[in-house]
């Protein structure tokens, strides 16, 4: 590995990623990150905890936390209800939210 070495001012923040399920929210931190750190399939609801990838580029490092998805928890659903929670968990902890749509399922 590479030594990281930066001069001048350093950042640091956090992102939250939420949306609907299979929007792509988990494809998208892979793609930011620039690495495979979170699944990625077709089925809904993979992503049952939060998943953290960090970047870099120069002095700022962003942290991006994938949430599950954000759905209609129904009565009796008791873990629905708990992974919306902690996506909204996330959202609100964060500096920053990003709220992905699947332009697909809207049009």
């Amino acid at each position: 590995e590479e030594e990281y070495k930066h001069e001048g001012p350093k950042r640091c923040g956090t992102v939250a990623i939420v949306g609907a399920p299979n929007a792509g929210k988990s494809t998208l931190l892979n793609h930011l990150v620039g690495s495979k750190v979170a699944i990625v399939t077709h089925k809904r609801q993979t992503t049952r905890n939060s998943v953290t990838g960090i970047a870099m580029e120069d002095g700022t490092q962003v942290v991006y936390i994938d949430t599950p998805g954000i759905m209609d928890a129904r009565p009796g659903h008791r873990l629905n209800k708990a992974m919306v929670k902690q996506a909204w968990n996330s959202a609100r902890d964060a500096d920053e939210v990003l709220f992905l749509v699947d332009a697909d399922k809207i049009l």
